[in-house]
């Protein structure tokens, strides 16, 4: 493995085949869909939550890549949402990745609206950044499409949870992770007292959310849950009976594993709480009340000792603790 500035490339050579994957440190977002995918468990999770927060300097990598275990399938570089992986194979056309399943495209063009114009920056931008995945050049395509033709769209269908029952240990002052690592801008932090009472102190807008998980595994707190619900799997461009199909499918899906295990029916367990609620329903019984005359006496009882607490020596008996004399004058009272 080589080691550059912004970039790890990762070299394998076998039978005049020569693979290269490139990570760039600093396109990657550590949103982790390349470790979910990854068949042989290559990739692991760097100080994510402490780049976020500029703790630590952004050109330390966010993912961890064992060399070792590669095994230069390349699924990363198919799944990664802001072209973080690159893969070049030589000799060229020896592997056509057109013959692999991939992930359906991070954005939607409206070809009526669309007009291509080569002397306008964003046009030109659109065209450069469509054939491989670029998130946050997208968020700023669909800011500043002269023609509103480019819009965000996410391959995969899923929602944001925050935990607003724990939001008191979030510093969205201090802290910003989420807000720094999201690469479409979709989390703020709401200012109206009207947004305060609706979202808390953090919010994501998921019309511009690729459930991608960065903001997950950013937040120092654990107070962001990405459930990921179905996710579009392209079939190969090139058609034809490749046995490798199947696999790669399985590890495109790998993405939804979370919603895959805890997706399924629950058991009907009845719960210990609804069992007591049960028994307590048909168990009645009579809470014995006062009579007049005994709320009467102890009104009376009550006023003696309000008056004898609010005494100049009992008040200095407290002071210097002097429990023997207090318990004596008491009971002169109660007798």
């Amino acid at each position: 493995m080589d080691v550059e500035p912004e970039s790890l490339i990762l070299n394998w050579h076998y039978k005049g085949v020569n693979k290269k994957l490139t990570y760039d440190i600093k396109k990657c977002i550590g949103c982790s869909l390349c470790k979910l995918v990854c068949p042989v468990d290559a990739i692991e999770l760097g100080p994510i939550p402490e780049i976020a927060q500029n703790i630590i300097d952004e050109t330390n990598p966010k993912l961890l890549i064992d060399h070792e275990k590669c095994c230069y399938c390349m699924l990363c570089a198919i799944v990664c949402p802001t072209d973080a992986f690159h893969e070049n194979i030589e000799p060229e056309g020896q592997i056509n990745l057109k013959e692999f399943p991939s992930i359906g495209k991070f954005y939607e063009i409206d070809v009526d609206k669309c007009k291509e114009n080569l002397e306008n920056e964003i046009c030109h931008l659109c065209l450069k950044v469509r054939d491989r995945n670029h998130a946050e050049e997208y968020y700023k395509l669909q800011k500043e499409c002269p023609e509103g033709a480019f819009k965000i769209r996410s391959p995969i269908e899923g929602t944001v949870k925050i935990k607003r029952n724990q939001l008191f240990r979030c510093d969205p002052s201090g802290c910003k992770a989420c807000i720094n690592i999201c690469p479409t801008d979709s989390f703020f932090i709401p200012e109206s007292a009207e947004d305060v009472m609706k979202y808390g102190k953090i919010a994501c807008n998921e019309e511009a959310c690729f459930y991608c998980g960065a903001c997950e595994n950013s937040c120092p707190d654990d107070l962001i849950l990405v459930e990921r619900k179905a996710i579009e799997v392209l079939k190969p461009e090139i058609e034809g009976n490749f046995p490798w199909i199947r696999g790669w499918i399985k590890n495109i899906e790998e993405i939804l594993r979370k919603r895959l295990i805890t997706g399924k029916e629950p058991l009907e367990i009845a719960l210990v709480e609804q069992e007591i609620q049960k028994v307590s329903e048909q168990v009645e019984e009579e809470i014995p009340q006062l009579s007049e005359e005994d709320k009467k006496k102890l009104d009376e009882l009550n006023q003696k000792i309000q008056a004898l607490l609010k005494t100049p020596k009992i008040r200095y008996w407290i002071k210097d603790k002097k429990i023997d004399k207090i318990s004596k004058e008491l009971k002169k009272v109660l007798t």
